[in-house]
């Protein structure tokens, strides 16, 4: 419990730096476009570092694959459906649906159906929240 508890603490140390030094930017989701997303789940059964890359099919379609490491470890592929194009946002801002699907060990399969929220800091960088079966928060990086 005390790793975790510092990781925490560091953790919420970047995002007070990442929101001190925010500047708005539009949240860009479009063909080609790459993220790497670095998040903590504080919800659910168990607490994990989730990494995940994700690819800009077009301007309404990302599709990804990713990791959940440190209670449970397990991969992932998820698909996100980005919301900007039909509802009218501001400009730092973007809502997504999506699911992920993943394999924990040999005989279960998971299922998370999400729903999230990113906020643009800067161009390239970006927070977010997802709402699911396990819910995460984090940092997003564009390249």
């Amino acid at each position: 419990m005390p790793k975790f508890n510092i990781m925490k603490k560091y953790f919420f140390v970047l995002m007070f730096t990442c929101f001190a030094s925010s500047a708005f930017s539009q949240v860009e989701n479009y063909g080609g476009s790459q993220s790497l997303r670095i998040g903590a789940n504080f919800f659910g059964n168990d607490n994990n570092l989730k990494l995940a890359y994700n690819y800009g099919i077009n301007e309404m379609f990302t599709v990804g694959a990713g990791v959940y490491t440190f209670n449970d470890s397990y991969a992932f592929v998820r698909g996100d459906f980005h919301l900007g194009s039909v509802v009218t946002l501001p400009d730092n801002l973007g809502v997504f649906a999506g699911v992920e699907l993943g394999v924990i060990g040999i005989d279960f399969l998971n299922f998370d159906p999400q729903l999230g929220i990113a906020y643009s800091l800067t161009q390239n960088m970006d927070v977010y929240l997802e709402f699911g079966n396990t819910g995460t928060i984090g940092v997003s990086f564009s390249f």
